[in-house]
């Protein structure tokens, strides 16, 4: 994974239901954990621009 990668956020991680798509903005590691910062390829009002997620919530988008 790096920045710019296509990616899926999993429904646990979002509270919305299902998976979000998104794009990879920044990668950082805190305090052990890898953090992903991640803008939605298609926001709605419920899931707003994007979040910071725990990347195991964070699989690659496959074409």
């Amino acid at each position: 994974m790096k920045e710019g990668d296509l990616v899926m956020v999993s429904a646990e991680a979002t509270g919305l239901g299902e998976p979000m798509e998104a794009i990879i903005d920044k990668i950082e590691t805190f305090m052990g954990q890898t953090l992903v910062t991640v803008t939605y390829t298609r926001p709605t009002a419920l899931s707003g621009l994007g979040g910071c997620f725990v990347d195991v919530h964070i699989t690659l988008k496959e074409y």
